[in-house]
């Protein structure tokens, strides 16, 4: 409520995990469209937009919930699904979904924005907020916007961006924790911190400011490095594509889903391109080796995974006949990096130890620093890392499948 009677025109509101910023923006979104009381223009007609960062995103967090809340409501006169608009009856704006990120906001220029609702804030791009968003903004009359995120370190932009707001005399700034809920679990929270790196649970649940050290696994210990692998593993495989430096890696689950083992991978290191033929038959070489469940491949390369899969229709093998397109964006990069470290500090993630050249990779894989020598949340490029994808694209995908019960 106290977001909600706050007259300045914009609010930023740095949360916990499952603090209920989502529930928060769908029932603001609502009120500023019904309540609108200002000047209609038909030729130029005002609009409240919902955003998170990919349309994808935006539509399962909050399309949906608006159909379903507003599908029968007296006051709708139409919803279109193709253009994710609910258009309402009289002189009222139309409620928009999009994805900020899309095409770097092109599907937001030239909309009269009479309300702003941004989730997940702390992935939109900065540029969309100061060269899209907030000149629609200043266009319109009694606009006003409402943005909320979870810390991503103090060298991230929504650091700054949160000063800024602090500063601001046209905004507030709010700060909530995950505890803040009344509703959420107090269990789950004890869960959390037992399982979670002090730094990563406090970010996430307590929506702290962290700095973060240049090492990204930093969870790995020696105690992860092990000679005896468990007999009872089922396997799947991961792949990192490249025409150079094609990478596979092996990873065992163990039967109660609680562990995984990197076993094995393999790494072109002859310097020479390799050709589709020889990685298909090393691919089915391995997958035939473990008798791999599944294959995990990037989706940056369509053509090779039909080509995977009608491989292993051909030759038989079932871990590349049931190869699995993996949706990069789905679970980024600095997420997958998260899972893989979590597991190390739960220690439910170990790696052979004869995987030297893989060790390698997770033990120098490293953060990206700033001009100024601030360390970012995020790795730094052009690092010897295709091992290390090609294992964390079997692993995110795999424990978010684990958390979801939809392993198979």
């Amino acid at each position: 409520m106290q977001v909600f009677l706050d007259p300045k025109p914009f609010k930023l509101l740095v949360c916990g995990r499952r603090w209920g910023k989502s529930f928060l923006q769908l029932t603001r979104t609502i009120e500023r469209a019904v309540s609108f009381n200002q000047y209609y223009n038909p030729a130029s007609p005002p609009v409240v937009l919902i955003t998170m960062p990919t349309l994808k995103m935006a539509k399962q967090i909050f399309w949906r919930p608006l159909v379903n809340i507003l599908s029968d409501a007296p006051f709708v006169e139409s919803i279109n699904r193709s253009e994710n608009r609910i258009v309402l009856k009289g002189n009222k704006p139309d409620i928009l979904v999009r994805g900020a990120n899309d095409d770097n906001g092109d599907s937001m220029r030239g909309l009269k924005l009479y309300y702003v609702a941004g989730d997940e804030w702390q992935d939109v791009k900065p540029s969309v907020w100061s060269d899209v968003l907030l000149p629609a903004l200043s266009d319109t009359p009694g606009s006003s916007a409402t943005l909320t995120a979870t810390p991503k370190g103090k060298a991230h932009p929504l650091y700054q961006f949160h000063l800024d707001a602090i500063a601001s005399h046209e905004w507030n700034y709010y700060h909530f924790t995950t505890k803040d809920n009344p509703y959420f679990p107090i269990a789950k929270l004890r869960e959390a911190k037992r399982n979670l790196p002090p730094k990563i649970y406090n970010q996430e649940f307590k929506a702290g400011w962290e700095d973060f050290e240049g090492q990204i696994f930093d969870q790995l210990q020696d105690r992860h490095l092990i000679n005896d692998i468990p007999q009872d593993l089922t396997f799947y495989c991961g792949v990192d594509w490249g025409d150079v430096n094609p990478a596979i890696a092996i990873v065992g689950l163990s039967k109660d889903y609680g562990k995984f083992y990197i076993v094995d991978s393999w790494l072109n290191t002859s310097g020479q391109v390799v050709t589709q033929d020889l990685f298909m038959s090393k691919l089915a070489a391995y997958c035939q080796k473990y008798n791999v469940f599944r294959c995990y491949l990037p989706d940056d390369r369509p053509a090779s995974i039909k080509s995977a899969r009608e491989y292993g229709r051909r030759q038989g093998i079932r871990g590349m006949e049931k190869a699995v397109s993996v949706d990069r964006r789905a679970i980024g990069v600095v997420e997958r990096c998260q899972i893989a470290n979590n597991l190390f500090y739960r220690d439910e993630l170990f790696i052979k130890h004869s995987e030297r050249e893989l060790i390698d990779q997770f033990q120098s894989y490293h953060r990206k620093q700033d001009r100024n020598g601030i360390m970012l949340n995020e790795p730094a490029s052009n690092q010897q890392d295709h091992l290390v994808d090609a294992s964390m694209y079997v692993l995110a995908t795999l424990y978010s499948a684990i958390q979801k019960r939809n392993l198979y």
